[in-house]
């Protein structure tokens, strides 16, 4: 069966035809360009924005950010121990050293090994969290001047008691806000090769900055997850039938299937992907199932069938894969398709 085409809600011609450039950073593949972001998210809700919840907001958001006292304090402890007014962290480079980080906090783990609460956030400047503060408003009261308006963060008291009334003596205070975070769309390895082969709009760039094709994004996303081909085979499959596909791990899932999208409506159905013919777990499919019910969502189970003659995986050897899929409810379980959906 020839691959579905996605379903889109306005037509596109050769004029209309938009590429749009990705930057591998060793996990998943970011979009760093505002306007591309925003169009990106627009045309299908690919991606998560990592400074938003879902939906990138931040690099539109053009009002000063309201930050809790305890966050601002952090972020200057952060800055003054780790960065100064004229070198900033690079995420592109902090992605190469996180050996050398998951070193350190073992490390640190096992200095506090006694304690019954280990806390890698905290500091002690914690401990002068008020003269920290008055320090701050005052030499942020001489920098406001020179400063844009891009710059300014608007500092609240924190609230850790729902009794009180937060709103009586708030006395908000303006500062500078000395560490930035750059908002940027972060695509999965199956969304980003899906833009990339599925409608060819991607063009994916290394960390050594050369361009990659196909068959490298191929081998490159095979070695990073040995589960990718089936995952981006069921990615593939609900994505020409019209779903928003997203991360369905919140849930215990592989994937959460969307009619209209994240900001319209609640996700319908919970795919669970059985990369292996094996004996079903019957205790931990009644937990997916219960949690399912309890969230008002359906359970699919997708069966990634791979062709009986396949000797090389490459692209081209997904056109042989197909998705069986099986949705279950608290009654009992119904075969959504009995002979499979070939891509």
């Amino acid at each position: 069966m020839a691959v579905q085409s996605l379903r889109l809600r306005f037509p596109l011609d050769n004029s209309m035809r938009i590429v749009f450039t990705g930057y591998y950073n060793g996990y998943n593949v970011e979009i760093k360009s505002v306007e591309e972001m925003t169009l990106l998210y627009h045309m299908g809700c690919f991606g998560k924005g990592s400074a938003s919840r879902s939906q990138p907001k931040a690099a539109e958001n053009h009002n000063p950010r309201i930050m809790r006292k305890r966050q601002y304090l952090k972020r200057n402890y952060w800055f003054k121990k780790f960065g100064s007014s004229t070198s900033t962290a690079d995420a592109d480079n902090f992605m190469k050293d996180v050996g050398e980080i998951t070193a350190k906090i073992i490390s640190d783990c096992e200095k506090k090994s006694k304690k019954d609460v280990i806390d890698l956030v905290s500091s002690d400047e914690d401990n002068d969290d008020q003269s920290d503060f008055t320090d701050e408003v005052r030499e942020c009261t001489e920098q406001l001047h020179s400063s844009g308006t891009e710059d300014i963060v608007v500092v609240v008291p924190n609230s850790d008691s729902e009794g009180e009334n937060f709103f009586e003596n708030m006395q908000p205070k303006c500062c500078v806000n000395k560490i930035k975070t750059q908002e940027k769309l972060i695509l999965s390895p199956q969304e980003a090769f899906f833009l990339l082969y599925g409608l060819g709009c991607l063009q994916i760039v290394n960390l050594d900055n050369t361009l990659l094709n196909i068959e490298s994004c191929w081998d490159l996303f095979t070695t990073l997850d040995k589960h990718f081909i089936a995952k981006y085979v069921v990615f593939h499959y609900y994505r020409s039938r019209g779903y928003v596909v997203k991360p369905g791990i919140k849930f215990g899932g592989d994937y959460l299937l969307y009619r209209d999208g994240p900001a319209i409506s609640h996700s319908d159905y919970i795919v669970i992907i059985r990369h292996d013919i094996k004996p079903v777990n019957w205790i931990e499919l009644l937990g997916h199932v219960r949690c399912a019910h309890t969230t008002v969502k359906d359970i699919i189970i997708a069966e990634v069938i791979e062709p009986e003659k396949c000797e090389y995986q490459s692209p081209e050897s997904l056109k042989g894969y197909s998705v069986r899929e099986i949705l279950l409810n608290r009654n009992l379980p119904v075969n959504l398709n009995e002979d499979g959906f070939n891509l």
